[in-house]
């Protein structure tokens, strides 16, 4: 009985941490016992679409105004940001003959629950770094930006059907024949959470233990990391971060695999 208060007490104090997500809040009572790989964010597009080229202008443009750099540093404590810093990118595009299409819908594919990259707010809106850049893409084409909530998996099928003109997610998507990608934007690895004291000091004491992920790029970094002790493990998926933690207090799983760069919002 004693266990399971003290699973639940865990549990609340989590919830009350979390609930201003928006905020650069750390948590307590966990520790990083792994670093998994390292990877690269770039946008996805459907192979061959100018959409490709305009938006990297633009977050070239972006980056050179130092943006990017800010809003990396006001969002995750640091500045993760790798894209190429160039002034004038875009109107170089349009010099040479290409057309912005001022007023179009541009459907862009995004990931909630992912905060501070991206999370839904009380309104129903999108706030996060993700959002503020995608409204200054927006200042400087003159789009009439859609959001949609797509999953990283799904990322071919929503391009490829014409849901979305682009994917803008906080996570490495792989080169393939059917998509355009912008240059890298973004530098992350995965880590591996634990709860403090638990004597999981490494990777390999993983085995034989649940590890919660919250999608496929989770998962690979983990296969990635150590393919033995992968298949040794049990994987739970969650929706979301927080839910993930959720379950890491509770007791439910012993670990969990978390970006990086949103580290900040969770483990000290």
């Amino acid at each position: 009985m004693k266990n399971r208060i003290f699973s639940l007490l865990l549990c609340l104090a989590l919830l009350f941490a979390l609930s201003g997500c928006g905020g650069n809040r750390t948590l307590s009572g966990y520790e990083v016992v792994a670093k998994l790989n390292e990877e690269q964010f770039s946008l996805a597009f459907r192979n061959g679409d100018p959409l490709c080229d305009i938006v990297s202008a633009a977050m070239k443009e972006i980056s050179a105004e130092g943006l990017l750099g800010r809003l990396s540093s006001q969002y995750l404590g640091a500045d993760y940001s790798c894209m190429e810093a160039q002034s004038g990118a875009l109107q170089e595009l349009i010099d040479g003959g290409t057309e912005l299409q001022s007023g179009r819908r541009f459907i862009v594919g995004v990931q909630g629950g992912a905060a501070p990259l991206c999370w839904k707010n009380d309104s129903g809106g999108y706030t996060g770094l993700i959002p503020d850049l995608i409204s200054a893409v927006k200042e400087k084409t003159g789009w009439d930006v859609v959001y949609a909530e797509i999953k990283v998996e799904d990322v071919e099928i929503e391009l490829a059907s014409g849901n979305i003109d682009c994917a803008f997610l906080p996570a490495e998507i792989d080169q393939s024949e059917a998509l355009s990608l912008s240059p890298a934007w973004m530098n992350n690895s995965h880590l591996l959470v634990v709860r403090q004291g638990s004597g999981l000091n490494r990777l390999k004491d993983l085995k034989k233990r649940n590890v919660a992920i919250t999608d496929q790029t989770c998962e690979e970094a983990l296969k990635f990391a150590d393919e033995k002790v992968y298949a040794a493990v049990t994987v739970w998926s969650y929706p979301d971060i927080r839910t993930a933690f959720n379950a890491l207090a509770a007791g439910e799983c012993d670990a969990v695999v978390i970006d990086n760069i949103v580290s900040i919002n969770y483990i000290n």
